[in-house]
C-alpha cells in the first residue's frame, strides 16, 4: 500500500448467510490518493483452509465458526487484534476522490450498498487537530452544500462495481435494513435512519451532554429506492408532509415522523422485505429517552415504552424459538436502561409484540450508555 497517512476503518461488519461470508470496509487516505476497501471473508475458507500464517485464529471465533473478531488494516504490522487472514479474505479496492465518514453499510440479497456521505476527511484540518490537541470529528468537513450523497453499490458475487448513484446530501450513522423488489432485482430498497447534516455529531460531545444540550434530535427513517437500470435513486415518500424542525428535509420525507437512533429489526428479515422496526427514541433536548417500535407498512409508531428519568440502550430483538416466519414481531425486546435518579442501570425484558414489561433485573451498577448495546 503507498504510504499511508490514516485508516478509517470499519464500525459495522455484515454476514451474507445466502454465501457464508463476513463483509467489511474501509476508507484509507494515502500520499497517491484515496481508496475503499472491502473486504469479504469466507466462512469455509476460514474454518477448513487455514494457512500455517493462521494458525492461531481459532480464539478468535464465535461459538458457530463465524468470524467474528475484524478490523481492516491490511499492513503486515498486525497484532491479535488487527490481523489479516490471508486464507480466507477476498479484497477489492476502489479509488474515490474523498475519504468520507461512513459508520455502517447493509446488503441486499445480491449487493452491498455503501453510502459515501458528503462528510470528507480533511488533510490540514487533521494536521491542525494533531497539534492543536482536537478530536477526531475536528477531521472532517461537511460539504454537504456543494456535494451529493452517493449509494455505491458492489456485487457480493463479484466483488466489482455496479453502480454509484447520486442523490441529493444527507448524514447518517446507520443503515436499517436494504432488500431488492421482488419483482425487479435490479431495484434495491434501502431504509436509513438519516439527518439533513451532521449537526448531531457535535452534540455528542460530553460537556453538552452534561448540560442536556440537545437541540437537534435523533434521525428520521427515510426510504431510497435506487435502480440500477437507470443509475437513478427515487425518495417514494418524498415531500410526505410540511418541513419543520433543524432536519426539515428528513422530516418531510420520512416514513414515519418520528425521531430516533439505534434501530434493531428482526435478524431473519435482514435483506428481505420486513415490517417492524425497533429503536431509542431521540426527541430534540432529550437524550434517548424510550423504546419505540415502528411499522414501516402502516408508517405509525405502534408500540411506545417509557419511564422517567431513564435511558433506554439499542433494543436487541430476540425471536422466539418457535416462532412462525410470517409473525415478525413473535419474541422479546432486551434493552439496559439506565436509571438517572438512583444512578443504577436494569436489565428490561419487552414483549415484541405489546410493549408489554415482561421483566426486569437491577445490577447493583450504572452501565454506561454506549452507541451499541453491549454484552456482558
Amino acid at each position: 500500500m503507498d504510504s499511508e497517512i490514516f485508516t478509517i476503518t470499519t464500525a459495522h461488519v455484515m454476514h451474507d448467510d445466502k454465501r457464508q461470508m463476513t463483509i467489511g470496509y474501509s476508507g484509507r487516505i494515502t500520499y497517491k490518493g484515496n481508496w475503499l476497501d472491502v473486504i469479504f471473508i469466507s466462512d469455509q475458507s476460514f474454518n477448513q483452509d487455514k494457512t500455517d500464517d493462521d494458525d492461531d485464529i481459532d480464539k478468535w471465533i464465535s461459538a458457530n465458526n463465524r468470524f467474528i473478531n475484524i478490523t481492516n488494516n491490511m499492513s503486515s504490522k498486525s497484532k491479535d487484534y488487527n490481523r489479516l487472514i490471508k486464507s480466507s479474505t477476498k479484497l477489492c479496492r476502489f479509488p474515490y476522490e474523498y475519504a468520507c465518514y461512513m459508520h455502517s453499510a447493509s446488503i441486499s440479497e445480491d449487493y452491498l450498498i455503501l453510502t459515501e456521505i458528503p462528510y470528507h476527511f480533511n488533510t490540514f484540518y487533521a494536521i491542525w487537530g494533531c497539534l492543536a490537541g482536537g478530536t477526531l470529528t475536528d477531521m472532517f468537513k461537511w460539504n454537504g452544500e456543494t456535494m451529493p450523497t452517493y449509494f455505491r453499490i458492489i456485487s457480493l458475487d463479484t466483488g466489482e462495481q455496479i453502480a454509484r448513484i447520486p442523490d441529493p446530501p444527507f448524514f447518517t450513522f446507520h443503515h436499517i435494513n436494504s432488500f431488492q423488489n421482488e419483482h425487479n432485482k435490479k431495484q434495491i430498497i434501502v431504509d436509513i435512519c438519516a439527518f439533513d447534516d451532521p449537526t448531531i455529531v457535535n452534540e455528542l460531545y460530553i460537556n453538552k451532554l452534561r448540560q442536556n444540550i440537545f437541540p437537534s434530535g435523533g434521525g428520521y427513517l427515510r426510504r431510497f429506492q435506487l435502480d440500477l437500470d437507470t443509475n437513478t435513486c427515487i425518495e417514494p415518500n418524498i415531500n410526505a408532509r410540511q418541513p419543520q424542525g433543524i432536519h426539515s428535509t428528513s422530516y418531510s420525507n420520512s416514513i414515519v415522523p418520528v425521531q430516533f437512533e439505534l434501530a434493531r429489526i428482526n435478524s431473519k428479515y435482514l435483506t428481505k422485505p420486513y415490517r417492524y422496526i425497533y429503536a431509542v427514541r431521540a426527541q430534540p433536548g432529550r437524550f434517548l429517552d424510550a423504546l419505540i417500535k415502528l411499522d414501516v407498512q402502516s408508517k405509525e409508531q405502534v408500540a411506545l415504552w417509557e419511564e422517567e428519568c431513564t435511558s433506554p440502550s439499542e433494543p436487541i430483538f430476540v425471536s422466539r424459538p418457535d416462532a412462525n416466519y410470517d409473525q415478525e414481531d413473535d419474541g422479546i425486546i432486551l434493552s439496559v436502561i439506565l436509571d438517572q435518579i438512583n444512578k443504577r442501570s436494569f436489565l428490561l425484558v419487552l414483549d415484541a409484540i405489546t410493549f408489554k414489561e415482561l421483566a426486569r433485573a437491577y445490577l447493583p451498577i450504572h452501565i454506561p450508555l454506549s452507541f451499541h448495546g453491549n454484552f456482558y
